[in-house]
């Protein structure tokens, strides 16, 4: 077996164990305070072994008070590993580890999420450093599959998805059908985006980039029995050639809404990208100063992701899951099961093999 082969098993031995710790949860996570107990054990069982080694000292030299047993016992080094790992596995079983899908189902607790793409014209422009995904919108669909995966680890989350260019539409309304979702945004085209978000036939328009339409169709597709359990993330290059300053009134929108809305800037804001419209060359790349602004006026958060792939995976479970998650009665999902058993059936023989062995 190449050394390849075996770096690439170990990678994604590496990537399964990393989910599975990302979806772990547990039952009863409060007793997971009782991990702290065990130094305490350990330093009272070693104060233990010194008073029996000072008692023995008492009558006498330990290799001659040994020699007195006419069986001496056998130092047995595994026995204390073997009470670690058996308190290791009683404290996670009486937690209540949870993973996997249960027959039953529960209350949907979660944020709800509502997902901006622009599709706008400069989104076709190569200049990302993915070869795999070098243009603006599949590095912007790309992030965004990669963001559903993240809130079906866990479940109960809610994503919409929207489009932009000079219109806005709705692709998908916020649900816990992540396949669903899914499969929605891995339809989509950056060169032949929906008709609905082109310019209308006959009407000119200033400009093919409407952030503030897009941010005002992701306020008005949130669910507003839950303020304060939305987000909006908006994923664009921030190349409006129009600079009326359209996105101030989707800002404003969100901000009303207290709907924290965070950016994340796709291209290359150094080096410019030309393009043709109409037969007439122009020159695009990433606006930030826009999207900063989007961000910090609705206390969201901007990501220069630039010509790298956007990790809105790893956003997402770091600074959009921890916060406070609504409860949805009307829509259910599926219970992780509890897999207390795994941990407390090997805890109890190694318990009880320890303490036979112990005292023979």
């Amino acid at each position: 077996m190449s050394l390849l082969a075996i770096s690439l098993g170990l990678a994604g031995f590496a990537e399964d164990a990393r989910d599975f710790l990302v979806a772990l949860r547990f039952a009863r996570p409060e007793l997971l305070w009782l991990f702290l107990l065990l130094p305490l054990f350990a330093i009272l069982n070693r104060w233990a072994s010194r008073q029996r080694r000072a008692a023995i000292a008492k009558i006498g030299r330990p290799n001659a008070v040994a020699g007195q047993f006419t069986q001496p016992a056998a130092r047995r080094r595994w026995l204390p590993l073997a009470y670690s790992i058996a308190w290791i596995l009683l404290i996670l079983g009486v937690a209540g580890p949870l993973w996997g899908k249960s027959a039953e189902t529960g209350i949907a607790v979660g944020r709800d999420v509502m997902i901006v793409i622009d599709l706008s014209r400069t989104m076709l422009a190569d200049d990302m450093d993915d070869r795999t995904a070098p243009m603006r919108w599949q590095a912007a669909r790309n992030a965004t599959t990669i963001m559903i995966d993240a809130m079906s680890k866990r479940g109960g989350h809610r994503v919409g998805v929207i489009v932009f260019a000079a219109r806005t539409k709705l692709l998908c309304p916020l649900t816990t059908d992540y396949d669903h979702a899914r499969a929605i945004v891995k339809e989509i085209d950056g060169g032949y985006p929906p008709v609905e978000i082109r310019p209308a036939v006959g009407v000119e328009v200033l400009s093919g980039t409407r952030i503030g339409a897009g941010l005002l169709a992701a306020v008005k597709a949130h669910d507003n029995r839950f303020p304060g359990y939305q987000d909006i993330v908006v994923l664009s290059d921030g190349d409006d050639p129009g600079e009326d300053r359209e996105w101030v009134r989707g800002t404003d929108a969100a901000r009303e809404a207290r709907i924290p809305v965070h950016t994340v800037g796709i291209g290359d804001p150094d080096n410019g990208t030309f393009m043709t419209l109409n037969d007439e060359p122009f020159e695009t790349r990433l606006q930030e100063a826009p999207l900063k602004q989007i961000a910090a006026e609705t206390r969201g958060q901007h990501i220069a992701s630039r010509k790298t792939a956007p990790q809105l995976g790893e956003f997402f479970r770091t600074n959009i899951e921890p916060l406070p998650g609504r409860e949805v009665s009307d829509e259910t999902v599926p219970l992780p099961k509890e897999r207390y058993l795994w941990c407390l059936l090997p805890a109890l023989p190694l318990f009880g093999l320890g303490w036979l062995r112990g005292k023979t």
